[in-house]
């Protein structure tokens, strides 16, 4: 597994490395037992202005996860820098899930299809 942490328009300190680091392996049990290997994960921290109104600054947590076949995207904002981080992390974690169970359906299809073919054949 393989972890970027980006951050725009803000520091990123240890302290707040560690705290994304942490919350990302939360997001693990979510991938069950398949190899993390090929996984990559990037993450970009952002300090932005709400359309550059007065004293609002909102931050971005966004998260883009390669796993196999696929590019899983999420972004969330919030006024709190970590409350961002955790609703990024809720959102990655149920999309991470989708797709999870997404490969094992195809797997189970793919299993049902073949067993159909066999059971057709030894009727004949």
């Amino acid at each position: 597994m393989n972890i970027t942490i980006q951050g725009t328009n803000l520091e990123l300190t240890p302290e707040l490395r560690a705290f994304v680091e942490e919350k990302l392996q939360d997001t693990l049990p979510a991938f069950g037992k398949m190899n993390l290997d090929p996984v990559r994960f990037a993450i970009e921290l952002e300090r932005t202005s709400n359309h550059h109104r007065k004293d609002e600054m909102l931050y971005r947590a966004e998260a883009n996860v390669s796993v196999p076949g696929r590019l899983i995207r999420v972004e969330e904002t919030s006024p709190d820098l970590q409350q961002a981080i955790v609703k990024m992390k809720e959102t990655l974690f149920r999309e991470v899930r989708t797709w999870r169970e997404k490969q094992i359906d195809r797997k189970r299809q793919g299993a049902r299809e073949a067993k159909a073919l066999f059971n057709n054949r030894e009727e004949e």
